[in-house]
């Protein structure tokens, strides 16, 4: 595509001061995709250029303004070419004091996520505490419907205990026994039938909940009002809405709810010649599923701020991922009733599919991969695709968590446990392929299980510790830099900015605090540690 096609516009600028000056120049695609903000430009140009630090500030306002103008002019001639086509065709000339308000405005063409995205972005402070408050609502009573789901099952399950017990029991009395028996079997088929009637009560309310706030989110951003159906959920007065600034700030609420205790954090160097910079974590956690869960009542201000960290920062870049443990059936989790699959159930997934629905969705593709109905696929594909081989990666996307939009599923077996686990482990290669698709979907936060298992024992010694540490510790920062070496360039183009990123090394819990302290000291025989400054 030449310079015409693509709206390339030359910009150029020097700065000085006293007898000093630099410049720099950068050809600049107008208008600017939504993906390359203007921040990465400037980058790149601060490093292209070898621009000293007193310059940048001066060269990112240049940048921007110029950047504003030229969108400005592209916008106007385009709206003059339209006016001027609209002039010449004469059946427009005489009716277009009468052209059909549908012919001009469209809502229905614009989709869910994209009103999403205009209301997050354009509303008004009032309005996005409604939107909150809506959505906490809505998860108060999803949770609450899940309690009494929990209870009643427990209680019956309880009392099928028992009846077990007596039926086991040594009794010669055939009719008592056979009186238990009974009774055991109406346990269970109550059992049954209680956890059929909740499942489609929860099914339903899920359903009414996100037509429900479809309907809002199209009302807010057609009519700038809340549907009066509505509008009785809505308290009167809402608590102020914090904002959490930062993927990682939002983060570090989540785990300082998890675990205070062993929580050291560092900022590292990657890289030879082209340095980035990026913060690495290192914490321990009882669960994994743990980094998704709000530690907090419902009626907490903190659901409120994590609910705004995650409606702005849900369809953008700068994501956060989490890389959880899985065995080879993709319906791991509802299967097993998952601490994971729980906490998704907590509340209504307002803007993707449920994670049964996503796990279903990926357990078709497999199988359609596995029967071969790809024409292209090869013959070894088909056979690889016949269930899921350890290191394969599934991926799930989520709303309705705390601080992580994005779930790396990474396929593991008995072999995790193995001494002998080299960097072409086929879980190594899964930690390559998560840290890639980060890169591609612009997931700049996540988190690594670093022993790559989820609960220690007694098999892991401090040296089987130590070595796993090691070896994911070099694999990962070789993945890493070969990931900020791929975002060097773009499509061809002009090279972005390298990209940043946080990353949390997860350690289990119950892990002694003299291999967490021999942890900590190797770090930094691995990773370039950028010097404190001392005020």
């Amino acid at each position: 595509m030449d310079s015409k096609d693509r709206n390339l516009h030359h910009f150029s600028h020097r700065a000085r001061y006293k007898s000093f000056s630099q410049e720099a120049s950068l050809e600049v695609e107008i208008p600017l995709e939504e993906s390359q903000p203007i921040d990465e430009l400037a980058a790149h140009i601060n490093a292209v250029n070898k621009i000293i630090p007193p310059f940048y500030d001066e060269f990112r306002s240049s940048l921007l303004n110029f950047v504003d103008e030229e969108t400005r002019k592209y916008e106007n001639n385009i709206g003059d070419k339209l006016i001027e086509e609209f002039l010449k065709n004469d059946d427009a000339k005489m009716n277009y004091g009468c052209i059909p308000l549908t012919r001009v405005v469209k809502p229905s063409s614009v989709s869910f996520n994209e009103q999403f995205q205009f209301i997050m972005r354009n509303s008004t402070h009032e309005t996005i505490e409604s939107v909150i408050a809506v959505e906490k609502t809505m998860a108060e009573k999803m949770s609450s419907l899940v309690r009494a789901r929990d209870f009643e099952l427990d209680r019956l399950k309880r009392d099928c205990e028992v009846a077990m017990h007596q039926t086991l029991a040594n009794d010669n009395a055939s009719s008592v026994r056979n009186d238990r028996q009974l009774h055991l079997s109406k346990l269970n088929e109550k059992i049954r039938q209680v956890s059929s009637n909740y499942s489609k009560q929860i099914a339903d309310l899920a359903v009414n909940q996100r037509e429900e706030y479809r309907i809002l989110i199209k009302s807010l951003y057609e009519h700038d009002e809340i549907p009066p159906n509505i509008s009785n959920i809505v308290p009167v007065t809402s608590a102020a809405v914090r904002k959490s600034t930062s993927a990682f700030a939002n983060l570090n609420l989540a785990r300082s709810q998890v675990n205070e205790q062993l929580n050291d954090s560092f900022t590292i160097y990657l890289g030879a010649q082209l340095k980035t910079m990026h913060n690495v974590r290192l914490l321990t956690c009882r669960l994994l599923s743990d980094m998704c869960r709000s530690q907090n009542s419902l009626n907490n201000k903190e659901f409120d701020s994590g609910r705004l960290y995650m409606n702005l920062s849900l369809y953008r870049r700068g994501l956060t991922g989490l890389i959880l443990l899985v065995d080879r059936e993709i319906n791991y989790h509802i299967e097993n009733k998952t601490d994971f699959a729980r906490i998704c159930e907590q509340s209504t997934e307002l803007h993707f599919e449920s994670l049964q629905v996503q796990l279903e969705n990926i357990s078709a593709l497999a199988s359609d991969l596995s029967k071969g109905k790809d024409r292209n696929t090869s013959t070894e594909l088909i056979k690889a695709c016949k269930g899921l081989q350890t290191g394969d990666v599934y991926v799930t996307k989520h709303s309705n968590l705390t601080s992580v939009q994005v779930i790396f599923h990474l396929v593991v077996d008995e072999t995790i446990e193995s001494d002998d686990m080299s960097s072409r482990h086929p879980c190594i290669n899964g930690l390559r392929n998560v840290i890639r698709l980060c890169s591609k979907c612009g997931v700049t936060t996540f988190g690594i299980p670093l022993l790559l298992v989820e609960k220690a024992n007694q098999k892991m010694t401090l040296a089987w510790c130590l070595k796993r540490a090691e070896l994911v510790f070099k694999c990962v920062k070789g993945f890493m830099m070969e990931a900020c070496a791929g975002c060097s360039t773009a499509g061809g183009g002009a090279p972005t900015a390298a990209i940043h990123y946080n990353v949390n090394f997860i350690l289990p819990e119950n892990l002694e605090t003299c291999v967490y302290q021999q942890i900590l000291e190797m770090f930094p025989t691995i990773f370039h540690l950028v010097p404190s400054v001392s005020v």
